[in-house]
């Protein structure tokens, strides 16, 4: 019973250092995602207000100025608008209301932070279940614990009937410890 709580308190500290570690991945993940989210937004913003110069210059005539800022549109931008514009917005009602409604229209921060956001949620999973194994293992020591105490006062009542069912009930005790123990998983 002693081994079996010191092995059972060693696990429980190994898991619950697994426990913070996986909580500090996942935050980190999710800070992360939460910067590139951030970037993303910003380039959308100068992406639109590229693309509203653009649909002016366009609706006013003035080729020239409309040529000119979507020569310096990105990749992403001028994939959506060529997308977009193949789907005759001016004469379809059906069709995407701007570029920005394309699935052409995809930026790299908004994928990466999808992905980092996915990662955090696996990360906050695992810490939960390291939580859950660390919980166990303290409820395992303390049942080993329990043998220990029962272990230790048997033999000091003066009738030999209470000292043999404290020592079997500790003995049960040890039993149920130990295949609730063989189970767990071990690191």
């Amino acid at each position: 019973a002693t081994v079996a709580t010191a092995w059972s308190a060693y696990q429980a500290a190994l898991w619950s250092g697994d426990e913070s570690k996986f909580y500090f991945e996942a935050s980190a993940a999710q800070l992360d995602a939460s910067h590139l989210n951030n970037q993303a937004m910003q380039r959308a913003t100068i992406h639109a207000g590229l693309f509203v110069d653009y649909a002016a210059a366009r609706s006013e005539g003035n080729e020239a100025l409309a040529d000119f800022l979507y020569q310096r549109f990105p990749a992403e931008l001028r994939t959506a608008t060529d997308a977009w514009l193949a789907t005759d917005p001016l004469n379809d009602p059906d069709a995407p209301a701007s570029p920005f409604d394309m699935p052409e229209y995809r930026l790299q921060e908004e994928d990466a932070a999808a992905q980092l956001e996915q990662l955090s949620e696996t990360k906050f999973v695992e810490a939960g279940e390291a939580d859950e194994y660390a919980d166990n293992y303290v409820l395992v020591t303390v049942i080993f614990a329990m043998v220990l105490f029962f272990s230790g006062i048997a033999g000091k009542f003066q009738w030999r009937a209470i000292d043999g069912a404290v020592l079997a009930f500790g003995i049960v005790v040890l039993l149920l410890g130990l295949i609730r123990l063989a189970q767990m998983p071990v690191q």
